[in-house]
């Protein structure tokens, strides 16, 4: 269990969830678009790999170290452009180059794919990440380089000298998207950033308030009324030794833990909510509706109904805050212990009950997560780290107000992180696409049956300002 809510606890501290297991959106596009699409026995793709500085901005650093990436070329023609799909939170796929967004503009411009793994995620470790100094070369910055680093490897084909650059990402790497437009403006041609949190902030108390109003404007009669009744009777039972008794045999809390201390209460506040976040996120309407039918039918609405969500140990469910950090922490060698470092070192991003707009009682504070960041990597992870670090991000890349063109930041309203993403246009050429009833990253898949039409329509103007963007009428197919 304790595994669980630190995957949890991770997923939500980045603009990733859908399914537990995986660290953030990246995994999550994976896991979707590898259900969508089967790459069969004879690939199209090729799998490379290219040598990248371990520090780009520091010229007495010589070390080096190989980064992966994909590419497909079946439907390039002289004078196509170029895709990349850049790599997030989690390791890459080529998945990315058999359908989608980009795949369909790769398609209709006969363009050539290419898809990037981010520094320290899947196989494209930089340095032994057993030591907390190691981590230093870890940040979006070094990040764009590396991708910077291997467009001009690309661009450097002859054949490729009058191909257009258009970059993709989501969730995370839609910030990625539109800061590689931003600082390397005459490398890069355009960029979809979508479901881009652009925004760090370390209060981010606006994701509960959007799940309230999800669960308010799509979830059936009084839902939310009774979500909070429950929330506060777990608020009740931990003001009294015997209310945590009750409530450890009725959630089958691990004897052991000791369910008074703060830390242990708020992982499991926190981990009673992710249902509710993950629904807005990744859901859709009827989803939210569904799952308001059986908040009202039983209390146990908020267990999850499948078996493999949980990770037990003992038989019962962990929810001792060191023991979290000590099983996933140790080591320092997972993804999620990487996107942690990332948010406790740029982006905050940590999801507070601080808000009363939202149902769940007051019971996961800003200062869980600070915890989580000096427990996890030092005591200078403090407060005062955490802040400069957001303050560098938003000074480098602009929060709200980047100063860039030819980016369209798309998002969908029911999407919690859409509170941290640009919603009105920037200018002519930079453009904002709000899409209603749409969760996280949908506008990077390809039209399915069950897609409203407002989906549809975003994916086409999607398309439309790329190609405009990229002056793609010599090259188009259709």
């Amino acid at each position: 269990m304790f595994l669980k809510i630190v995957v949890k606890l991770l997923i939500f501290t980045s603009p990733v969830y859908c399914f537990v297991g995986y660290i953030g959106g990246f995994q999550y596009l994976i896991k979707e678009f590898a259900s969508s699409v089967s790459i069969g026995s004879t690939p199209k793709h090729e799998t490379r790999w290219m040598e990248q500085k371990l520090d780009h901005f520091d010229g007495n650093e010589n070390r080096t170290w190989k980064m992966r990436y994909f590419k497909r070329l079946d439907f390039w023609k002289l004078n196509g452009p170029i895709f990349l799909f850049l790599g997030g939170e989690s390791e890459a796929s080529p998945n990315f180059l058999y359908t989608g967004i980009m795949y369909e503009l790769a398609k209709e411009t006969n363009g050539a794919m290419y898809a990037s793994e981010h520094r320290y995620y899947g196989k494209s470790i930089p340095v032994n990440k057993t030591t907390v100094d190691n981590f230093k070369y870890l940040s979006a910055k070094q990040a764009l380089a590396d991708n910077a680093h291997l467009l001009r490897l690309i661009k450097s084909k002859p054949f490729f000298s009058n191909s257009k650059i258009v970059v993709v990402g989501g969730s995370y790497a839609g910030n990625l998207a539109a800061w590689m437009r931003l600082l390397y403006p005459e490398l890069v041609d355009a960029a979809i950033a979508s479901s881009a949190p652009v925004l760090a902030k370390k209060d981010f108390y606006e994701y509960l308030e959007r799940v309230n109003v999800d669960y308010e404007q799509y979830g059936t009669r009084d839902c939310v009324n009774t979500i909070n009744k429950h929330f506060t009777r777990y608020e009740t039972m931990f003001e009294t030794q015997e209310g945590i008794k009750k409530l450890k045999e009725e959630e089958n809390i691990c004897p052991e833990n000791d369910m008074s201390i703060p830390e242990n209460k708020q992982l499991f506040f926190l981990e009673k909510a992710t249902a509710f976040m993950s629904n807005a996120q990744y859901g859709n309407t009827k989803i939210i509706k569904d799952h308001c039918a059986n908040v009202n039918e039983t209390k146990k609405y908020l267990l999850f109904d499948e078996p493999s969500f949980w990770i037990k140990r003992s038989e019962c469910n962990d929810f001792d805050f060191n023991n979290m950090i000590n099983d996933n922490y140790k080591n320092k060698i997972n993804g999620i212990v990487c996107w942690t470092y990332q948010t406790c070192t740029e982006y905050g991003y940590f999801q507070s009950t601080s808000s009363n707009k939202q149902p769940f009682t007051r019971n996961i504070p800003v200062d869980f997560y600070v915890k989580l960041c000096t427990k996890a990597f030092g005591s200078e992870f403090n407060d005062t780290r955490i802040d400069d670090g957001i303050e560098d991000v938003n000074k480098m890349y602009g929060g709200l107000q980047p100063n860039v063109s030819k980016v369209v930041f798309v998002n969908g309203d029911l999407d919690p992180w859409s509170r941290l993403s640009i919603l009105e246009d920037i200018s002519y050429d930079a453009q904002a696409i709000v899409i209603p009833r749409a969760s996280h990253c949908r506008d990077l898949f390809s039209n399915r049956e069950n897609d409203h039409e407002e989906l549809k329509e975003a994916r086409k103007n999607v398309k439309y300002l790329i190609k405009r963007w990229i002056n793609a009428e010599d090259y188009i197919v259709n």
